[in-house]
C-alpha cells in the first residue's frame, strides 16, 4: 500500500502485514501487482490513475472518478491507450432494493416514467470540514454536498430513470461557512424520456435523514430508503409485487445521514469482487469510466446552472 503520509503508510502497512510506500511509484513498479485501488482526495485521482495506467495496472477509483470532465476523459484515454481496465466505486447501487427496482423498471412494471427524485438530506458537524484540509474545497473535493455525499444517489437516479436532458438549480453555503463549496442544493431535472424530477442535497440539514430515491411511472410508484423499499404502490397487480416484499419491512439504516463513518463494507466488497472477476476475464466492469462520468456531468451541470442562473442543457 502507499500513502504520501509516511506515518500512515507505515501504520497501515504494519496492520495489514504488507509492504508500504510513501509515494505510489515504488508500488506501481512492482510486477506482482495487477490492480490498484485509488483512494486519494478526489481532485488527485487523475495524477495517480494516469501513472497507474502507464504502469500497466488495472484501476479501481473511489467516487467521484474525478472532479472535472477533462480529468475524467484523460483517465479514460490513458486506460484505453495502455490496455488496462477501469472501474469506479458506486457501491450503493448494489443494495438489494435498488437492484430490484432496476429490474422492475426494465421489466416495465412502472410503465412510462413520470417522476424521479433523490433526497439526500444529511448533516455533518463543523469538525467534519474543519479537521480535513481537502473537504469542501473545489480543487480537491470538487464540490460539497453534491459531489461528495449525494453523488451516489445522483448516480442511482440516472441509472434508474435514464439520462438527463436539462437542469435548473440553486446551490448555497448556508451552514458550514468554513468551506468553499455548497452545503445545500436543489435542482430540477428533465430526463430524456420526458420524466421530471428533483435532487435535494445537503450536509446542513440537522439531524440528518435517510437518503431516499422516489420513482413514479404511469402504473405506480416506488420509494427506496437506503436500499429498503418503503413504498410499492401500483394500480394493478403483477408477479413482481410478491417478490418486492422481501426488500420491504426492514428498518433503513439512517446512521450515515449524520455520521460519515457509520457504514459497513459489504457492498463495497461486493463491487470490488465483481470488478476483479471482470478484469480476470478480460472484461470491463459495468461501472467503467464512461458510466462513472455520467453522475459527475450531472453535478457539474447543477453547479453551472446555479452559477449562470439559467437552464443548462446536457451534455456540457
Amino acid at each position: 500500500m502507499s500513502d504520501v503520509n509516511a506515518d500512515n503508510a507505515r501504520k497501515t502497512g504494519q496492520e495489514l502485514g504488507v509492504e508500504y510506500y510513501s509515494n505510489p511509484d515504488g508500488l506501481l513498479a512492482r510486477n506482482d501487482i495487477q490492480l490498484v485501488s485509488i483512494c486519494t482526495p478526489s481532485g488527485l485521482h487523475e495524477e495517480v490513475a494516469v501513472k497507474a495506467a502507464g504502469a500497466g495496472k488495472n484501476i479501481v477509483i473511489e467516487k467521484p472518478l474525478e472532479v472535472t470532465l477533462q480529468k475524467i476523459d484523460h483517465i479514460i484515454e490513458a486506460c484505453r491507450e495502455n490496455g488496462v481496465r477501469l472501474a469506479c466505486i458506486f457501491n450503493v447501487r448494489y443494495k438489494e432494493g435498488y437492484e430490484f427496482l432496476k429490474k422492475a423498471i426494465e421489466a416495465g412494471r412502472l410503465g412510462r416514467l413520470i417522476n424521479a427524485n433523490a433526497f439526500v438530506r444529511w448533516y455533518r458537524e463543523p469538525d467534519y470540514y474543519l479537521k480535513s484540509a481537502w473537504r469542501g474545497t473545489w480543487a480537491l473535493d470538487g464540490g460539497g454536498a453534491l459531489m461528495n455525499q449525494s453523488i451516489h444517489y445522483i448516480d442511482l437516479l440516472q441509472w434508474l430513470a435514464g439520462s438527463v436532458e436539462s437542469i435548473y438549480a440553486y446551490t448555497a453555503t448556508l451552514l458550514h461557512k468554513s468551506i468553499q463549496t455548497e452545503d445545500t442544493a436543489a435542482a430540477a431535472l428533465k430526463f430524456r424520456n420526458g420524466a421530471l424530477g428533483v435532487v435535494m442535497a445537503g450536509t446542513s440539514i440537522y439531524p440528518g435523514f435517510t437518503a431516499q430515491i422516489q420513482i413514479t411511472g404511469e402504473r405506480g410508484s416506488v420509494s427506496v430508503d437506503d436500499g429498503i423499499i418503503t413504498t410499492w404502490a401500483f394500480k394493478d397487480k403483477d408477479d413482481l409485487d410478491l417478490m418486492a416484499e422481501q426488500y420491504m419491512h426492514k428498518q433503513a439504516d439512517d446512521r450515515r445521514s449524520s455520521d460519515p463513518m457509520a457504514f459497513d463494507h459489504f457492498y463495497h466488497k461486493k463491487q470490488l469482487q465483481q470488478a476483479v472477476d471482470a478484469f480476470r476475464l478480460g472484461k470491463d466492469h459495468e461501472i467503467d469510466g464512461m458510466e462513472a462520468r455520467k453522475s459527475v456531468e450531472i453535478i457539474l451541470g447543477i453547479y453551472k446552472s446555479a452559477a449562470k442562473k439559467r437552464e443548462i442543457i446536457l451534455p456540457l
